[in-house]
């Protein structure tokens, strides 16, 4: 039981206005499962942005549950998103690789709003492998962070949602078998790798994140499904792959959905930087994705960001909700006036043929004004279906 939990609770529990004729949960499955809503729902991955909203540094919460849990909860209070996403750093997945007294070198804080920096974990495709072949979380992973910040901020958060009567979801985010390949090497390693190393190796390698992969969904089908969580992003990797990888290697993240859609009923997929339309395509037809969060075209693919929504809007049909919009650069560096277009533009484009989901292909920038992020939710409200 969390004291900060249990103060949002008697605060806002029975206190808050409705939003529409649903309750967020309502409005996020229904869309999930391509059924009609009130609203387009709105679900931003704010991240480290609910953070220095609250008033907190990154520096401050870096260490501290409680007040890492308050600020998601305020930022929803405020502002009535209809999911909140779990904060999450890098830290939190990597620590679990480095042994205590060299996590130093591995991770910066910088400013009170900047990213938390980090280095490779491994230098060389031999040390990755070695890694996984000796599974050093085992050795490193109960002092981490990912044990005693992540893990703990989850269940405070599935908390407040249950005493909360489901009123809104959580948003549990676990990264899938390429994302682990990449993050732990830095994905240009890995990119060259992918071409200079035999491919047989490559395989083993990505083998090896798999299998680590499929058991970390033990633990969060114990920890998160059991304690309520039906919302999962999987961070997908393989962001910059050639279509003859991404048929090669592809399988590891097919593979782990299918265990993953049996612990989440609404699991979906997060895909950012420039895409592959041909990713987006082997996405669209793996069982148990319910939506894909997408971000930019293919490097060189020349065409508006509408004729883009309406392409993947097409690609989905029938199959999966789309999730975009506005994007995470103009969310920080444009005006509430061109946040509000593209939402629009976004929404017009998807309708016609699945549901939509406001929710920009990437997490919002710390620097991005308040304001950019209120147009993003009003314009999703500002159309009832």
């Amino acid at each position: 039981m969390s004291t900060i939990v249990d103060q949002w609770v008697k605060r806002l529990k029975g206190k808050l206005p409705p939003v529409g004729e649903m309750t967020h949960w309502q409005r996020m499955t229904d869309a999930f499962d391509l059924k009609p809503t009130d609203y387009v729902p709105a679900a931003p991955e704010l991240d480290y942005w609910q953070i220095t909203y609250a008033g907190y540094s990154h520096r401050e919460i870096y260490n501290d549950v409680d007040k890492t849990t308050d600020a998601c909860i305020k930022t929803w209070a405020d502002i009535r998103t209809d999911a909140i996403w779990m904060y999450v750093d890098i830290g939190h997945q990597l620590e679990s690789f480095v042994p205590p007294e060299k996590r130093a070198e591995h991770f910066i804080l910088r400013g009170d709003k900047d990213y938390l920096l980090f280095k490779p974990v491994a230098e060389t495709l031999d040390d990755a492998i070695a890694m996984f072949e000796q599974k050093v979380w085992e050795k490193y992973g109960p002092d981490s962070r990912a044990a005693t910040h992540y893990t703990p901020h989850m269940l405070q958060l599935l908390e407040f949602q249950e005493k909360m009567d489901r009123q809104v979801p959580i948003i549990v985010g676990i990264g899938t078998p390429t994302n682990y390949a990449e993050t732990v090497v830095e994905v240009q390693r890995f990119l060259k790798w992918m071409v200079t190393e035999p491919e047989s190796k490559i395989r083993y390698y990505l083998d090896l994140c798999l299998k680590e992969r499929l058991a970390a969904l033990d633990f969060y089908a114990q920890f998160a499904a059991k304690n309520g969580a039906q919302f999962c992003c999987a961070f997908g990797g393989a962001r910059t792959w050639g279509p003859r990888h991404l048929d090669k290697f592809g399988d590891v993240d097919r593979i782990w959905v299918e265990k993953a859609r049996t612990i989440f009923p609404y699991l979906f997929w997060h895909i950012c930087g420039h895409n592959l339309p041909h990713a987006l395509q082997m996405v669209s037809g793996w069982q148990g994705i319910k939506a894909v969060q997408y971000d930019m075209p293919y490097y060189g693919q020349e065409m508006p960001w509408p004729q883009w929504f309406e392409q993947v809007a097409k690609l989905l049909k029938g199959k999966q909700c789309a999730a975009n919009a506005p994007t995470t650069q103009l969310a920080c560096h444009g005006t509430s006036e061109q946040v509000t277009r593209m939402v629009r533009e976004f929404i017009d484009s998807t309708l016609p043929h699945t549901t939509a989901c406001v929710m920009p292909g990437c997490e919002i920038d710390s620097f991005s004004p308040t304001a950019n992020v209120k147009a993003m939710i009003d314009a999703a409200r500002a159309r009832k279906l």
